[in-house]
């Protein structure tokens, strides 16, 4: 089976050209919502960063942010967009969630944007989260939901993940990932779904 390593750096020289056309307005929905939560003086990690599609309109609004990926291809692509922006208070990083360099309770919010569905550790990721959080730390998510209705994109990662031609994928409802957020010692403020099929559910939760 290939590795979630390998697969994010296999799609990241077309990812832009793909992903990043087919949801430009969702992605732009997102950081806006985002924005709502987030303060000049926050301290922000987001975890898989991707291309840096979000960091791009995020970073420029808070006083840190920190973004991280998997994927040295990703943050490659994601180093070369924000040196051009010239947003150089941007530390960028191929590392993950659990990297012992990332301070608990060093962060005033905590993004992760198109990423909770591939993680079949997501119990254990969400407890790093809140654990990295400050006390009443933000955490924004955006996650694919596809267990909420049937679609052909959540057909084709059915039978790739089943086949091993990609990771682990969930198939959750919106309620179902809710709860999950819930569970790991988080309230709820928001939630509101970006894209109709399949669902793509936005959350704002604060640190209990």
């Amino acid at each position: 089976m290939v590795t979630p390593k390998e697969f994010w750096n296999r799609r990241a020289p077309g990812y832009d050209a793909s992903s990043g056309v087919t949801y430009a307005k969702t992605n732009q929905k997102t950081a806006q919502l985002a924005l709502k939560y987030l303060k000049e003086d926050d301290r922000v990690l987001e975890f898989a960063c991707g291309t840096g599609t979000i960091a791009l309109q995020v970073a420029p609004h808070v006083e840190r942010y920190r973004a991280i990926d998997i994927s040295d291809g990703m943050v490659a692509l994601a180093r070369d967009k924000l040196a051009r922006a010239g947003l150089t208070h941007v530390q960028l990083s191929q590392t993950d969630l659990f990297d012992p360099g990332l301070e608990e309770g060093g962060f005033d919010a905590v993004l992760a944007f198109n990423v909770l569905c591939y993680l079949p550790d997501r119990a254990q990721v969400l407890e790093r989260v809140c654990a990295l959080l400050r006390p009443g730390g933000m955490f924004l998510s955006a996650t694919d939901c596809l267990g909420e209705k049937f679609t052909w994109a959540g057909l084709k990662k059915f039978w790739k993940s089943r086949t091993g031609r990609m990771p682990y994928v969930a198939f959750d409802t919106m309620q179902e990932l809710e709860r999950a957020v819930a569970a790991a010692g988080f309230d709820v403020l928001e939630r509101e779904n970006l894209y109709p099929a399949p669902p793509n559910l936005f959350l704002a939760a604060r640190k209990i």
